[in-house]
């Protein structure tokens, strides 16, 4: 893979372009109606930039150090005031069972994907970003990933394709069997909220099923999403341990130490838990993550070659899919668990 150098250029002009391609991916996204088709605004901003950083490699050359900074510290912010989208009073209202549950779909399906990808082959970077997005939330959870691991930009990038598609297919197909089988909605939320890869998949595929479907689906994804702090410390263990296998020294070495944008995260939990914030500004704070982690995506999207997604090859397609099957299947049983167990009190 090709690594570009940055030479002596202005920080703005790369920041400002990374600003104004997650301006036109919010347009397609949530203004052009394409999130309720699967493409939400964080995906559609990094294959925007994908898209210009091919197109007009010469523009890149001149904005490298603004989309660097756009890379690094505007994504990390925008990871930090994600938080704001969760309450602990919220996450419980599906009882412990519905909390175990998330923490075995967020921990089996990490293991999983470290476990396969291994004796598949695929680089370390690789099948982790692919679990973050698989077992969290979609391009949230890559991008938190990609700040811990500092993964190659085509990495990023092949994850981010998987959790798209995958997430985009189980939104249909979930909200398909509960039709097929004649299942309630309440269970049919659970089960989307369990298996289903990015936040707007989710909202979108319970928008689907009606009834209380959105309600389960919110919590339970929410349950997992709160999983973020601690699965990026594992990551950056298992990146380690990798790095270490593999006595590759010139690859970036990871810190186990959480790096400071978890701790605002956790922060950011914590004061949504308080009732401190009035409505409109925790509302005003979770856009403005969303933009935050989409300027950051587009400008790694910039950084990225259709020939380096080409090279990623079939094994990061059985990857996703082996790992979408497994949270479907969890996800199904997990919820036969908690609906049997509500039903016994």
């Amino acid at each position: 893979m090709r690594v570009l150098q940055a030479p002596n250029t202005a920080l703005p002009f790369g920041l400002l372009l990374s600003m104004l391609l997650a301006a036109f991916a919010w347009l397609g996204a949530v203004q052009g109606g394409l999130a309720s088709w699967g493409l939400g605004l964080l995906p559609l901003a990094m294959f925007l930039g994908m898209a210009l950083g091919n197109a007009a490699p010469a523009w890149v050359q001149h904005g490298l150090a603004g989309f660097g900074f756009a890379r690094r510290h505007v994504m990390r912010t925008g990871i930090a005031l994600f938080g704001f989208q969760l309450g602990f009073a919220d996450l419980l209202a599906v009882g412990w069972a519905g909390v175990f549950s998330a923490i075995f779909i967020v921990g089996s399906t990490l293991g999983l994907a470290a476990w396969l990808g291994k004796r598949m082959g695929l680089q370390a970077s690789s099948f982790l970003l692919i679990g973050a997005g698989s077992a969290i939330c979609g391009g949230a959870a890559i991008a938190a990933a990609d700040s811990v691991l500092r993964a190659p930009p085509a990495a990023t990038s092949a994850a981010l394709g998987t959790a798209v598609v995958f997430g985009t297919l189980s939104m249909f197909a979930i909200p398909g069997f509960q039709w097929l089988f004649n299942l309630q909605a309440n269970f049919t939320g659970l089960w989307l909220g369990l298996s289903v890869h990015e936040l707007g998949h989710v909202i979108a595929g319970a928008a689907l099923v009606g009834g209380q479907a959105p309600t389960f689906a919110l919590i339970e994804k929410m349950l997992r999403v709160a999983l973020l702090a601690p699965a990026m410390v594992w990551l950056a263990w298992s990146m380690l341990r990798a790095q270490r296998n593999e006595g590759n020294t010139n690859l970036p070495r990871v810190s186990m130490r959480p790096p400071l944008f978890l701790w605002g995260f956790l922060l950011a939990v914590i004061l949504k838990s308080t009732g401190v914030l009035n409505v409109q500004l925790e509302v005003a704070l979770t856009d403005l993550s969303q933009l935050l982690m989409a300027t950051g995506l587009a400008a790694l999207g910039v950084g990225t070659r259709w020939v380096d997604l080409r090279a990623a090859g079939l094994k990061v397609w059985v990857l996703g899919s082996v790992l979408c099957i497994h949270l479907w299947a969890a996800g199904f049983v997990l919820v036969h668990v908690i609906q049997s167990g509500a039903a016994a009190h």
